[in-house]
């Protein structure tokens, strides 16, 4: 996500309709302030900045133009400039829990300054008990000052709050590995791989924590898992900082989406794809990967089009044929799906799950008979292959 998209999100996250009309400030401030949304929302930071610094100059009780520029300036990472704007916004409203939040995550994450975030942090949690990620940064704070106990027991609470935050339960875990609560921070880290199966460090606190209970070949395994997620984070931050210094060189997008698409980021994925394809049309292998993608979220005829497309440049591959024909048996359109499968069989006979996946279309097409006989085929060449 790009800096101005990650501003916009905030600002969308928690500005309700009463902030934004502010009757009662000063009327240009007001004017100036409601320019600066404006431009923030047509993607023009420039323009919202010099607007909304011109408005809190005029009236700064202006509480929200204090935190949004708060978000310009950290996405510019301009972080001393961050932290002045969320601390008047504040003072401006002292019941502000975003804008203490944003404090707090500026202050720990960004200028690392624990004792003065934990104060911040504090004084939030105070204000409002179930706020889940404010519990958790305060959790953070308390396992940097080795405060551990304190810090289990806040993140254990953001997670009863929010058992989908992935920080909390990556901080509990190794707070719990700190205690030497091994089979518990092994609970921590095998939910938190559940929720995201790609998270590298937890997969060698994991195999830390397997190891420290003498369970060596299962902690391996979470090692290993370990350093091939790590090399392909570092693929991943190298192929995009290679695109975006060359964008018309069609390779490195692919390879950029193939990673994105085993990680399941599908949206990325797809646009990195379609930028290889659109560089290089003759290449089959960026519409078979778009088909797949396209499969796997559920968009069928958009799958069957980039399927048709691989199939136009390449005719005679046998999986081609054979994905194109599950498309077309989840949009219920089994002529084509038996069509398409039966050309796979012929491309490459040897192949058992051609004739699965046949027998099954028939038996959704009604075709009884014919489903029997190919599955009969299939049976045969699995019994075939495993004799062998």
């Amino acid at each position: 996500m790009t800096p101005f998209k990650r501003v916009f999100a905030l600002l969308l996250l928690f500005l309700t309709p009463p902030t934004l009309a502010a009757p009662r400030y000063h009327p240009e401030a007001a004017r100036l302030y409601d320019a600066g949304l404006r431009a923030l929302a047509h993607g023009d930071q420039e323009k919202a900045r010099t607007a909304l610094e011109k408005a809190v100059t005029l009236d700064a009780s202006l509480a929200d133009a204090h935190c949004v520029l708060g978000l310009i300036y950290k996405g510019a990472e301009e972080t001393p400039a961050a932290a002045e704007a969320f601390q008047q916004a504040t003072v401006a409203d002292e019941n502000y829990i975003e804008a203490y939040y944003e404090l707090g995550d500026v202050l720990l994450v960004h200028l690392g300054d624990t004792a003065q975030a934990t104060r911040v942090l504090q004084k939030a949690v105070a204000m409002d008990a179930n706020h889940a990620r404010i519990r958790t940064l305060l959790g953070i704070a308390y396992f940097r000052d080795n405060l551990t106990d304190a810090a289990v027991r806040e993140l254990q609470h953001a997670l009863k709050l929010d058992p989908t935050s992935l920080t909390a339960r990556y901080t509990l875990g190794n707070a719990l590995l700190q205690q030497e609560a091994w089979q518990s921070a092994i609970e921590t880290f095998k939910a938190l791989i559940d929720i995201d199966p790609f998270h590298a460090k937890a997969h060698f606190s994991l195999g830390t924590a397997y190891r420290r209970i003498g369970k060596t070949e299962v902690a391996q395994r979470n090692l290993q898992r370990f350093e091939v997620l790590s090399i392909e984070e570092e693929q991943l931050t190298h192929l995009k900082r290679f695109v975006q210094l060359n964008p018309t060189t069609a390779e490195p997008w692919y390879r950029l989406g193939r990673i994105q698409l085993k990680r399941q980021l599908w949206a990325e994925a797809t646009q990195s794809l379609e930028r290889s394809v659109a560089l290089a049309p003759q290449e089959t292998r960026g519409y078979e990967a778009l088909g797949y993608i396209h499969f796997q979220e559920q968009n069928y005829k958009q799958a069957v089009a980039m399927y048709q497309k691989a199939i136009q440049r390449k005719p005679d591959v046998a999986t081609y044929r054979n994905s194109l024909a599950g498309a077309y048996l989840m949009l219920k359109q089994y002529p084509e799906a038996i069509e398409h499968y039966q050309t796979a069989i012929h491309l490459k006979p040897s192949e058992p799950r051609f004739y699965l996946n046949l027998s099954k279309a028939y038996e959704l097409a009604g075709a009884h008979a014919e489903a029997e006989k190919t599955y009969q085929e299939y049976e045969r060449l699995t019994s075939k292959s495993t004799s062998q």
